[in-house]
């Protein structure tokens, strides 16, 4: 083990090169614990593909979160696919504000809204009819998930610009058995566990059988 390592075959406590190997390592195949590289494998890494448990990509998996183009995440950002699920528990109504004032920029915070269907599958709306509001990706996936249990719920609405923004939902408590989604969340839970045993293996070997052999 050295402080500083340029050796791909020489763990460092800071590991530069093409193949850095370290506690820190950044470079193109960077294996280790807080990572940066193209090819990213670690506990928190930043690449273009990456493999880690807290990790940001353009494509990858990250077991507790992560954010890319495309990848796998118990949480995440992007068009990440959440395995853990993606509405939040309906503990009480949250605090609403007017959707005209939303829709003017006066305010921001959650609206109870209908889930309605758009051109491409479910959308916000009110008295039946869409609304002109952008989803993020996770709130389009869970509203694609729930559309079916959920006629309403309450959305999360903030002014950008000239767009009106979702980047939250929560459940109208009571309106949803609180058992129709066990089936669901165990195929959630086992491709959690499939991503978990993934990483792991892909990181002993890169990281952990070199570091102890």
């Amino acid at each position: 083990m050295q402080i500083v390592s340029t050796d791909p075959h020489q763990f460092g406590i800071i590991a530069v090169g093409q193949e850095a190997w370290g506690f820190i390592a950044i470079g193109q195949m960077a294996r280790g614990f807080l990572v940066l590289g193209q090819l990213a494998i670690g506990v928190a890494a930043i690449g273009q593909c990456t493999a880690c448990i807290w990790g940001v990509g353009q494509v990858g998996m990250g077991v507790a979160w992560f954010s890319g183009m495309m990848g796998l995440g118990g949480r995440g950002y992007g068009g990440v696919l959440r395995l853990i699920p993606g509405l939040d528990p309906p503990r009480r109504s949250p605090d609403t504000v007017p959707l005209d004032d939303v829709m003017a920029g006066r305010a921001s915070g959650h609206v109870r809204l209908q889930v309605v269907e758009g051109g491409s599958g479910p959308v916000l709306g009110q008295n039946g009819a869409p609304l002109p509001i952008k989803m993020t990706p996770q709130v389009a996936g869970a509203l694609q998930l729930h559309a079916r249990e959920l006629p309403e719920v309450f959305a999360r609405l903030r002014r950008h610009g000239p767009v009106v923004l979702c980047d939250g939902l929560v459940e109208v408590p009571g309106l949803r058995s609180t058992s129709t989604s066990k089936g669901l969340l165990a195929v959630r839970l086992l491709a959690l566990l499939a991503v978990a045993t993934s990483w792991w293996f892909i990181f002993a070997q890169a990281v952990l059988v070199p570091l102890f052999a």
